[in-house]
């Protein structure tokens, strides 16, 4: 028995799929957006996922020096996240000019409140 269908004994009698199967989990879906400038054609390819990584360089104070380089800002990642309606964003490849990485959780949140940053050795789950 093959892709849901029912079972039919030699004798005739059926067994309905339903009663001997239950539905399987949904599967997740992860999206890795990485070196690119804010971009809303990702959007349709990412749309719904779970979890979503996404670059952001800068913050956006900065997004002049971001576009000029192909980069993002944490809004702008926040904005691509909330405009996918994705579940989740981790955020990291942040310019090392920053000492602290506390402004980009905090500067994405405001535009997607379910935000973490990327960190080395960290695992995420999703």
């Amino acid at each position: 028995m093959t892709q849901g269908e029912d079972y039919t004994r030699k004798d005739g009698t059926v067994i309905k799929n339903e009663l001997v199967t239950e539905p399987g989990t949904a599967g997740k879906r992860y999206a890795f957006c990485a070196d690119t400038k804010y971009d809303e054609s990702l959007i349709p390819h990412i749309e719904g996922f779970d979890l979503i990584y996404h670059e952001t360089t800068y913050l956006d104070n900065l997004r002049e020096r971001a576009e000029a380089r192909f980069h993002s800002t944490s809004k702008q990642a926040a904005m691509i996240a909330k405009k996918a309606g994705v579940k989740k964003l981790l955020i990291g490849h942040f310019s090392s000019k920053y000492d602290t990485l506390e402004e980009f959780e905090k500067e994405a949140r405001e535009v997607f409140p379910d935000t973490e940053l990327a960190l080395e050795g960290v695992a995420y789950t999703i």
